[in-house]
């Protein structure tokens, strides 16, 4: 405000100076003589006022107006002399008017034109200053040289950065750098000059701390119209972090490719045209190519991975999705399986893949020995060596066979103890032999009894072999278990037969003796009775051929039992048979226990003697009734039955052909297992004593393997039994509905011999005598 009031008065001062001027002239004009003009001496005026800046133009214009109305004025003023001192006042004030306008126009042009320059160097100082300041508050120092390379100028941020004076910097900017990089600057700078390029390095600055600071220095040549270089235009910026950044990069690059190329994995990364941008050796060796080959190459294009493969498909989809995939695939020109893994980012794709030929070999081996377990017969039980709990083993592994046999299935049984298959009849001594041998870690093979889930008993021969590891520790327990029920219980028939065998041999020499004696007591007696019908001892002849009738009952009985027993066999329909027994049958029935027939039309006819038929039909009618104390259902049934091959595999002695069936089945008490295998047995029986001789089923037995046939029995406690009895069907026989014609064509014939062969002479005699 105060420099305005200051500028303001002088602006006045001048003003009035200048009017006053115009005074002076005016009056010294007007009281000179006549022939003298002072109209040239308002020049100096309006030029004086012009070349004064605060002076409008307006003040201009009215010291011209002054100074013409003076000349004009001072003419008019005084009359005047005619003639040529006249023409002359006139000319000089005309030519004083012109030079003032000339003057003017001329003053007014120099004086703008002066302004205006005043202004281009304010605005000019102004963007310096502006410029300046720009370059002062960039984070980076900025310099300029000559074309030769002088440095001659620096930004104030160089001078705050290095701690030394302006002047020092540009009189030996290369005091500043490293001694270590001053060499390679100045032979860097030194060749931009010459060939004019851009010069471009890092080198470090010292700051003013003392510590050197990694920079960034850049310069470009600044040029004139004709191509000349005028100056140059640098810069330096501070890239100490960047630096270490990238040191630190470098570093972890390295790391990370001594890292990859350690892995036995190969690895590869491809940008999004698929080109290769990294390999390392594995995945080189793997592709069959070098590195510097494949790099930049597209993939499906180098390498023998078709653009329509499925290691292709996978990796573009995985760009599209940009999900990480997973996947096997197998690679043709090295015959390898690879286990690919493909992960997707912004700058394409990661692959890692590994050779798992030999891993997909062993798991082929594993799968085909895990299948060959699986589809075993014999049970295969993994568990572990130690017991986890109280509980015992613990089971880790069971086969397919497993769950066949048991009833149990994988689920039920593995984390638990095998001792969930042991029973009541589980040998415990042979269980303790078993934790005798696996103690001091031996295998063992022995026969135990099971129990299925059902609770059914079976036999198995297992074999138990501990898993010695590399430490002699043993880790786990292979126990190898097959099924030998069926074995077992060919076992027993086949002692039971033997048995029979060895009994039959003693009975029926014993049996066929007695029979002998028999006969002849019954046939002594028999005489006796005829001759001594009136006799008093009557009552007595006939209680001894009573007895000698039982015995020779008995002696019938043991020569069945033994099979030596002489049959009388003829073809026979067994449901005539069956029908015939209906009523006796019923009778030896009490009224709670019904019977029922179920016959089958166009039954076979076989060849057996009947009434041996007809007593084991009885024996096992007897045995039924006994079985259904509380009452119940008898069924008698007949059938036309096969038995194939399988049949005769589990019973050696049968014969796969066609039979004839008579089954007795009873809904009463059943068996044990234990009283089911010694049912056949001779003098096995159940009932109290006196109630049975133990013979009778022995008895049916014996008849049906002497007549060629199987017998059959099973039962279960509570349900009941079914005893099966099979004879072979004869093939093209005579219906026994045939047999009477038959016999009648046979009959005829006179004055036969009759051959009597036998070894014991009282029988002899005895038949001699009958003749």
């Amino acid at each position: 405000m105060k420099k305005n009031v200051v500028l303001v008065s002088l602006t006045q001062l001048n003003m009035g100076i200048i009017l006053a001027l115009l005074s002076i002239i005016f009056i010294t004009d007007i009281m000179t003589p006549l022939d003298f003009s002072h109209s040239i001496l308002y020049l100096p005026v309006l030029v004086y006022s012009i070349s004064i800046p605060q002076m409008s133009k307006r003040f201009h214009r009215v010291v011209l107006a002054a100074s013409l109305i003076g000349i004009t004025a001072n003419y008019f003023w005084f009359p005047h002399f005619h003639g040529l001192h006249e023409f002359y006042i006139i000319s000089n004030n005309i030519l004083s008017a012109g030079i003032l306008i000339l003057a003017y126009v001329y003053c007014r042009k120099m004086h703008t034109l002066n302004l205006d320059n005043v202004e281009i160097s304010k605005v000019v100082q102004d963007q310096r200053k502006t410029l300046e300041d720009f370059i002062d508050a960039m984070p980076i120092e900025v310099w300029t040289a000559n074309a030769n390379g002088v440095v001659n100028y620096i930004s104030n941020s160089l001078v705050t950065f290095s701690g030394m004076r302006r002047e020092a910097i540009l009189e030996n900017w290369l005091s500043l750098i490293h001694p270590d990089d001053i060499e390679k600057t100045t032979d860097f700078w030194t060749k931009s000059i010459r060939t004019e390029k851009t010069y471009d390095i890092n080198f470090r600055i010292r700051r003013q701390d003392g510590k050197y600071v990694w920079h960034q220095s850049h310069a470009v040549p600044q040029r004139n119209k004709n191509g000349q270089i005028q100056r140059w235009l640098g810069s330096a910026s501070n890239i100490d972090d960047l630096h270490r950044f990238r040191e630190e990069s470098e570093r972890l690059a390295a790391q990370f490719r001594h890292i990859v190329e350690s892995i036995t994995d190969a690895f590869f990364t491809l940008d999004h045209n698929f080109c290769f941008t990294y390999l390392n050796n594995k995945s080189a060796e793997l592709l069959e190519n070098s590195i510097d080959e494949l790099l930049g190459e597209v993939i499906w294009e180098k390498c023998a991975i078709g653009y329509n493969s499925p290691f292709a498909v996978h990796y573009r989809h995985a760009v599209e999705t940009q999900q990480a995939l997973y996947f096997e695939e197998y690679f043709p020109p090295s015959n390898k399986w690879l286990d690919v893994r493909v992960y997707p980012s912004t700058d394409g794709l990661t692959v890692y893949f590994s050779d798992i030929t030999e891993k997909r070999k062993e798991q082929e081996q594993l799968k085909l020995l895990n299948t060959a377990v699986s589809r075993l017969n014999d049970i295969i039980i993994i568990t572990k060596a130690e017991s986890s709990d109280q509980q015992g083993l613990t089971t880790v592994f069971v086969n397919d066979a497993f769950e066949k046999l048991t009833g149990y299935s994988p689920q039920e049984i593995i984390g638990k103890s095998p001792k969930l298959l042991q029973g009541p009849k589980t040998d415990r001594l042979e269980l303790d032999r078993i934790k005798a041998a696996l103690k001091n870690k031996e295998a063992i093979r022995t026969q135990l009894i099971n129990y299925t889930k059902t609770g059914m008993e079976y036999w198995i021969e297992l074999e138990i072999v501990p898993l010695i590891d590399n430490n002699g520790d043993c880790t786990h327990l292979v126990s190898v278990e097959r099924d030998i029920t069926e074995r077992i219980e060919m076992e027993q028939r086949l002692r039971m037969s033997q048995k029979l065998e060895a009994l039959g041999h003693l009975t029926g020499g014993v049996a066929h003796d007695f029979n002998n004696l028999l006969m002849v007591i019954m046939g002594n007696t028999e005489m006796l009775a005829e001759l001594m019908s009136d006799s008093q001892h009557r009552p007595m002849i006939e209680m001894t051929l009573s007895a000698a009738q039982r015995g020779a009952e008995l002696t019938r009985k043991l020569l069945s039992f033994a099979r030596r027993q002489p049959l009388n066999p003829k073809p026979i329909d067994i449901n005539q048979l069956a029908a015939a027994m209906h009523a006796l049958i019923r009778l030896t029935l009490p009224e709670n226990i019904e019977l029922k027939f179920v016959l089958a039309p166009n039954l076979g006819v076989t060849d057996i003697d009947s009434a041996e038929l007809d007593n084991a039909l009885l024996n096992l009618v007897l045995n039924a009734r006994d079985a259904m104390p509380n009452g119940g259902t008898l069924f008698i049934e007949t059938a036309n039955v096969v038995l194939n091959s399988h049949h005769s595999a589990s019973h050696s002695d049968v014969k796969s052909s066609e039979y004839v069936m008579i089954c007795v089945s009873d809904t009463g008490i059943g068996m044990t297992a234990d009283t089911l295998r010694q049912a056949f047995e001779p003098f096995f029986t159940t009932k109290d004593v006196g109630k049975g001789s133990g013979l009778g089923l022995s008895m049916v037995f014996g008849f049906t393997k002497q007549s060629g046939g199987h017998p059959n029995i099973y039962s279960e406690l509570g349900e009941g039994t079914s005893v099966k009895l099979y004879f072979p069907k004869v093939q093209d026989a005579l219906h026994p509905s045939d047999l009477p014609k038959l016999a009648l064509q046979l009959l005829g014939g006179k004055d036969e011999h009759t051959l009597i062969a036998e070894n014991d002479d009282f029988v002899k005699e005895h038949l001699e005598s009958k003749l």
